[in-house]
């Protein structure tokens, strides 16, 4: 991968958020800049001091919609990032952005014109399969988003049998990113 690509991660409320830290190294070590969104669900999973030592920044959030200029933060990372990483990517986040709802900043930042955006689904194996989310992934996908995942086996939430929901494998998410981003913006 490119050195110097600027990679903008969005963390969801989803239990495999604690992953995602190896994600971010992985990315940094291949040359990527990297920041970090996260949900005010991610933080019910992963402490945000945990998300900003992997970034090596600070984390935007909620709390941060705003810069100290005045400027609203959505905005200045949609245009910032060469891709926006959603991993995990909720169900729920996955909806919002499909039906245009834009009240947490990162589904507004998505919104605010993301060049890229790269979508790492886990969640529980009957979300994955509902007709909702079907419909959601092509929405997202018939606007030139792309997938990594989900893979299959037993899920973090302790069910019992295996199935078709859990986050794709750092190394699956670090190539998805390098596919992604070496595929013209739409």
């Amino acid at each position: 991968m490119e050195d110097g690509k600027k990679i903008l991660v969005g963390v969801t409320g989803g239990i495999a958020a604690y992953k995602v830290p190896g994600v971010i190294r992985r990315l940094r070590e291949t040359g990527c800049e990297v920041k970090t969104i996260a949900t005010e669900a991610a933080f019910r999973f992963i402490p945000e001091e945990t998300l900003s030592i992997a970034t090596g920044s600070r984390i935007h959030s909620d709390k941060t919609w705003w810069e100290e200029s005045g400027r609203v933060e959505h905005v200045s990372l949609a245009r910032w990032a060469d891709l926006v990483l959603v991993a995990p990517a909720t169900a729920d986040a996955m909806a919002r952005v499909a039906v245009g709802l834009g009240d947490d900043l990162l589904s507004a930042t998505v919104l605010a014109g993301a060049r890229r955006v790269l979508w790492a689904p886990a969640m529980n194996p009957e979300m994955w399969r509902n007709p909702a989310t079907t419909r959601n992934v092509q929405t997202l996908e018939g606007w030139g988003h792309s997938f990594v995942g989900p893979g299959e086996g037993v899920m973090a939430s302790s069910e019992e049998e295996p199935g078709v929901g859990r986050l794709a494998d750092e190394a699956e998410i670090v190539a998805a990113v390098e596919r992604t981003l070496s595929v013209d913006a739409h």
